[in-house]
């Protein structure tokens, strides 16, 4: 997996005979870090494809390529092993269904949302 951090969301693409747009892409969020999928015919002209705000929508499920300047490569920790926990702060309700879940699973509440993220998130592998 790779991903980028947002440095660049103005207008890139100028139609002729149009007026040049000067308003930030709204697609890109600037300082926003985004997942990328590899293309390597669109890497070879100087083009990302990234999953943007617009992912969901229709046609947007392959992502879309922008300038690879408008990118910069995002490592979490600058290359240092990502951070082991996570503290959660729920409100009395979701605590107490996570507990009768738990229970009625036969886990600690812990190992029941440790199990309920892996099987859901797409979380970056560490080393």
């Amino acid at each position: 997996m790779s991903y980028v951090k947002c440095v660049n969301n103005m207008p890139y693409l100028f139609p002729p005979g149009e007026p040049q747009q000067v308003e930030p892409l709204v697609s890109l969020v600037m300082g926003k870090v985004y997942k990328t999928l590899p293309d390597l015919p669109a890497e070879r002209h100087g083009l990302i494809r990234v999953i943007d705000e617009t992912f969901g929508e229709s046609g947007s499920e392959d992502g879309y390529l922008y300038p690879a300047e408008y990118f910069e490569p995002f490592v979490p920790n600058d290359n240092r092993r990502m951070a082991a926990t996570v503290t959660v702060h729920l409100d009395e309700f979701t605590q107490g269904v996570l507990y009768a879940e738990a229970t009625a699973a036969d886990r600690s509440v812990s190992a029941f949302v440790r199990e309920w993220i892996e099987e859901r998130l797409d979380l970056p592998v560490t080393a």
